[in-house]
């Protein structure tokens, strides 16, 4: 039987060049996992969900990605759908983006999984992160 699992979480944390140019970056974040937010199952006892990812950005302010989410009762892996987009916004000192991923495969209670995350999110001068994700996902 088919299941339907639902998660809107704030991740916060830091961008990390790879490389000098910065086409490459390393993002690592980390979402509290409120009660009543996600399932039991899902956050399997856990406290927090962790997001690791990698970002390739062009040259005309687009970029790709590739990452892990994993919570408790397991992790899920995504890729970009296509072209996000970073931009500015009326406070200078900060990026705003936009970015959809399907999940590509996933393990634990997220074993068998497909679906879509569309990320909303911020960086600013510092190279912090705050990533608005919406989630749904279906597990065989």
């Amino acid at each position: 039987m088919t299941r339907e699992i639902r998660f809107q979480l704030i991740f916060e944390g830091k961008a990390s060049p790879e490389d000098e140019m910065g086409r490459r970056m390393n993002i690592e974040t980390e979402a509290i996992l409120q009660p009543g937010a996600i399932e039991a199952q899902v956050a399997g006892g856990a406290a927090t969900a962790k997001c690791n990812a990698v970002v390739e950005n062009d040259d005309y302010g687009g970029f790709t990605e590739t990452g892990e989410i994993t919570f408790g009762g397991g992790s899920l892996f995504y890729a970009s759908t296509g072209e996000g987009s970073l931009g500015e916004t009326p406070d200078p000192k900060v990026q705003l983006g936009h970015i959809t991923f399907r999940v590509e495969r996933g393990t634990g209670v997220f074993a068998g999984a497909s679906g879509y995350i569309v990320s909303a999110f911020t960086v600013n001068e510092d190279a912090r992160v705050r990533d608005s994700q919406s989630a749904v996902i279906f597990v065989d």
